[in-house]
């Protein structure tokens, strides 16, 4: 499975030759990091519908992945970059974070119910079906975090989300944080956007 990590133009030419340090964010420490795998965007609302058939149908995963990991940089009048990569077995387990929409919630604990509990661990006290059971308001979004094993791990998660009706947009969104360094030999390479 690939992966791929947003950055600016100054960072693309460094990880070239040192490549890509862990550093703190505003998702913790580490190095925030995208699954390349497709993942349908779901409009937040009826008035988006058009946007997303129109994402869904002619955007690259690379683009759709772009769109929702490189929004501070764009902010920022940035000129956008991907490198792509691949993880090897020393940099699992990593951190997968998913936002959970309220209207997804619950089928999503009954799906991660049936996943191998020895390759995805859900990050927190309460088992994810109490969690979701202890909201009272209709209307959420929970911020899960897990602790994945392999990669066949976040594939199983991935397939889970996606199988409960998640998708990239309107506060359903995934992302996974690693903690150790990404040499500049193991990118397979950097594309502009």
């Amino acid at each position: 499975m690939e992966f791929i990590h947003f950055i600016d133009k100054s960072a693309s030419n460094n990880i070239k030759s040192e490549g890509i340090k862990t550093q703190n964010n505003y998702h913790g420490y580490g190095i925030l990091i995208y699954p390349l795998v497709k993942i349908d965007f779901k409009a937040p609302n009826s008035d988006y519908i058009l946007e997303e058939k129109s994402i869904n149908s002619n955007l690259s995963v690379e683009e759709r992945w772009e769109i929702i990991g490189a929004l501070g940089l764009r902010q920022k009048n940035k000129k956008v970059y991907g490198a792509i990569f691949n993880l090897s077995s020393e940099f699992w387990p990593i951190t997968v974070h998913i936002d959970l929409d309220s209207s997804i919630s619950k089928k999503f604990a009954k799906e991660f119910n049936t996943l191998n509990s020895n390759l995805v661990i859900y990050d927190f006290e309460k088992n994810l079906f109490e969690v979701v059971d202890s909201f009272t308001d209709d209307n959420y979004v929970l911020e899960t975090k897990f602790k994945v094993m392999s990669e066949i791990g976040l594939k199983s998660l991935l397939e889970c989300f996606t199988k409960s009706g998640g998708g990239i947009w309107g506060a359903l969104s995934i992302y996974c944080l690693i903690t150790k360094n990404i040499e500049e030999r193991t990118i397979k390479k950097i594309i502009s956007f």
